[in-house]
């Protein structure tokens, strides 16, 4: 499975991390694992939400969550927000 490294920002708790995400998996697929995931990490500071979107760091645009991730912009070093 191919996968892409990229920077996701919270701005809820202002934290940062470094995942890899899969190329094929969908964009709503993608968002509700790292909502989960960063909840775990976090430990309370974030709850996980089943409407949590990924949009664009540079430009606050939201993904298409239809769409699979090697559809999009998203590729290794991209800085996304999940909100």
């Amino acid at each position: 499975m191919n996968k892409v490294l990229v920077e996701v920002y919270v701005p809820s708790v202002g934290n940062t991390f470094d995942v890899y995400i899969p190329l094929e998996s969908k964009v709503s697929e993608v968002s509700i694992l790292l909502s989960h995931a960063i909840e775990e990490l976090l430990e309370g500071k974030y709850i996980s939400d089943k409407n949590v979107t990924i949009c664009d760091f540079a430009n606050g645009k939201e993904y298409e969550k239809n769409k699979r991730i090697y559809e999009t912009n998203i590729d290794n070093g991209t800085k996304i927000m999940i909100t």
